[in-house]
């Protein structure tokens, strides 16, 4: 594997030096890991999230680096590609904190992969901030570990009382996930917040992550009639695909799809058609200044203007997570990741370009380490994503009380 400090369409090779070892000619250097797909199917959660971290670390490099106790750091990012494989992911772990001496690691997609990766983080006392499901991933003997951006243990009760709201006819609900830690706890969420609701689940499917071709899957999931059709944590591509054949095996019924993060992907392979009445809960329509702040919109324009493509949520919340995480470093005046870790959740509220942020759900992790803040609601109509409704996180609300997007 070669080393890469930034994520483009391709891979921008260069030399690396220890993670806080004396560095570079221009000063001491810190090292940040990436550790995530950059191909395949999941691949646009690990890029946009490498490119995220990339230009928060951009931003502080052009005021002259972090500076801790009178030295200058410059950052940069070392990211690999685990090709969404587990045993990939903790090689690569295994060689950022040996080889590459790095104590953050700040780019990790797909909940089996980082379960794979904190068996070698955590006993090395270092810190991890991915995007990662799975309630396995956070807890009181992960210290060092947070996620940034929702799980469904952050938004499934909202997102499908938000779907319930507009179909409240439905009274069943299909799923089709990956079958892995992420596919699992992705389904489950949404079954288990659908049943509150009095919502039956009459099919729960899981697929291999190669999977292409899901007639078969969805010939059962189909023959049960569900009012709602659930794609869970399904990737942007394959989802496309499960759209596609799903609407050409006449399913025509509203959708929902808690890890759909990027629908533009999956629109252009499924075809407006397909991905109408598209119920979303981490994408949404970015420019819009219905449920969006200018700062947002602002650094939207700067991801397109760079990498001429969407911009990812996950790597949308890598961005903030990452200021988070290096406006900590400098408060603190240290990098020990311990201190960085328990200084994040002492200084918070923070107030970002997606609203106020808190890192909280205790309840549900024992620690407060889930990155909070509005979730907006969307749904594909003619093939655009439309801002339907917003809501807060309770962790979030006995923060900020009654807070709601200026308009």
């Amino acid at each position: 594997m070669k080393k890469v400090i930034c994520i483009f369409t391709g891979l921008l090779i260069v030399a690396m030096f220890g993670g806080f070892g004396p560095g570079s000619a221009f000063g001491e250097t810190l090292v940040i890991g990436g550790d995530a797909p950059l191909s395949g199917p999941a691949a646009s959660w690990g890029i946009g999230q490498a490119r995220g971290v990339q230009m928060a670390m951009d931003e502080i490099n052009a005021k002259g680096g972090l500076n801790i106790k009178g030295k200058k750091y410059t950052l940069k990012l070392v990211s690999y590609d685990n090709k969404a494989q587990a045993n990939e992911a903790a090689s690569i772990a295994n060689k950022l904190i040996y080889s590459e001496k790095v104590k953050y690691i700040m780019v990790a997609a797909v909940g089996a992969t980082g379960r794979a990766i904190q068996t070698v983080t955590v006993r090395n006392n270092v810190f991890f901030s991915f995007s990662c499901w799975g309630k396995m991933l956070l807890g009181p003997k992960m210290p060092l570990n947070f996620r940034f951006g929702f799980s469904p243990y952050e938004m499934s009760d909202a997102y499908v009382q938000a779907v319930k709201k507009i179909y409240p006819n439905a009274k069943t609900i299909a799923t089709i996930s990956p079958n892995d830690t992420s596919g699992w706890d992705g389904a489950k969420g949404d079954i288990r917040a659908a049943k509150k609701l009095g919502i039956k689940c009459v099919a729960e499917e899981y697929y291999e992550r190669d999977q292409t071709d899901f007639h078969a899957t969805l010939t059962r999931i189909l023959s049960k009639k569900p009012d709602i059709l659930d794609l869970a944590t399904s990737p942007m591509s394959t989802g496309g695909v499960i759209l596609k054949q799903a609407y050409e095996m006449g399913y025509k019924g509203p959708k929902a799809w808690n890890a759909c993060s990027m629908a533009s992907v999956a629109i252009k392979i499924a075809g407006k058609e397909a991905a109408e009445d598209l119920f979303l809960c981490v994408n949404w329509n970015y420019i819009s200044p219905k449920f969006t702040l200018p700062a947002l919109r602002e650094a939207i324009k700067k991801y397109e203007d760079k990498y001429k493509e969407d911009w990812d949520y996950y790597g949308i919340c890598a961005y903030a997570g990452a200021q988070i995480v290096f406006s900590n470093m400098q408060k603190i005046q240290s990098m020990d990741p311990a201190k960085v870790a328990k200084a994040m959740v002492a200084n918070q509220p923070y107030d970002t370009f997606l609203g106020p942020v808190v890192f909280g759900n205790a309840e549900v992790y024992g620690v407060p380490h889930a990155m909070l803040h509005p979730l907006v609601l969307s749904r594909v109509h003619n093939g655009q994503l439309e801002n339907m409704s917003f809501g807060l996180h309770p962790d979030l609300a006995k923060v900020v009380g009654d807070w709601k997007f200026p308009q």
